[in-house]
């Protein structure tokens, strides 16, 4: 999904906002963004939880461009949205849809000098082990439009955790820990700290010279 004037960056949507957003949304889409937003996770990584990252109170979470893992609390709100959801008690938690199970090949065209041409069996491609980021797009994308909210992706939900919990004023160092940022320097441009602080320099210069 497009990102609307954001410098490439997600909009970070409010709590009223995610909560219109999760109403429009249908399962398994709802819980999968519900998860991406209460562990500040990406989409990708929430697509590929199987039910055995889920014991004790905690989700484990693999990260895809770290190659790291992170320990992420269950808060309430999420207890009860993982409760309310019909999900498989072994294996991937949101597993492919049927038409997506099947092993795909791969062809190329072949062009003989004669003329004529055949398709040549390249390779296989496995079939699809969990749902794929691109059918959570697609359905968020359908909300989106029906809502009328702008700048949305899938990374949205990450951005906007780590967002309130830096106007909840939490220390950026305990929000790298949950966001699973390697530094400091990481955290602060992704909550795009700098342009923020200029923001509102310049608002309260101009609103004390009144």
């Amino acid at each position: 999904m497009p990102k609307v004037n954001r410098k490439g960056q997600a909009e970070v949507l409010s709590r009223d906002q995610l909560a219109q957003l999760w109403a429009e949304l249908n399962q398994p889409h709802r819980l999968i963004t519900q998860l991406a937003y209460y562990t500040a996770s990406r989409i990708s990584e929430v697509c590929a939880l199987r039910a055995e990252d889920i014991s004790a109170g905690k989700i484990v979470i693999r990260q895809s461009k770290t190659e790291r893992t992170k320990e992420v609390v269950i808060v309430p709100p999420l207890q009860d949205a993982i409760s309310t959801a019909p999900l498989p008690t072994t294996g991937y938690l949101f597993p492919p849809a049927k038409w997506t199970r099947a092993t795909v090949k791969r062809y190329r065209i072949q062009r003989h000098k004669t003329g004529g041409q055949h398709f040549e069996l390249v390779g296989e491609l496995p079939p699809r082990q969990h749902i794929s980021s691109r059918a959570v797009d697609k359905a968020l994308r359908k909300a989106c439009d029906g809502l009328g909210i702008q700048g949305v992706s899938t990374h949205t939900f990450r951005r906007s955790l780590a967002t309130h919990l830096y106007d909840a004023e939490v220390p950026l160092r305990q929000i790298m820990e949950i966001t699973g940022h390697a530094s400091l320097a990481s955290v602060t441009c992704y909550l795009n700290l700098e342009q923020r602080a200029a923001e509102n320099a310049l608002l309260n210069f101009f609103r004390d010279s009144l």
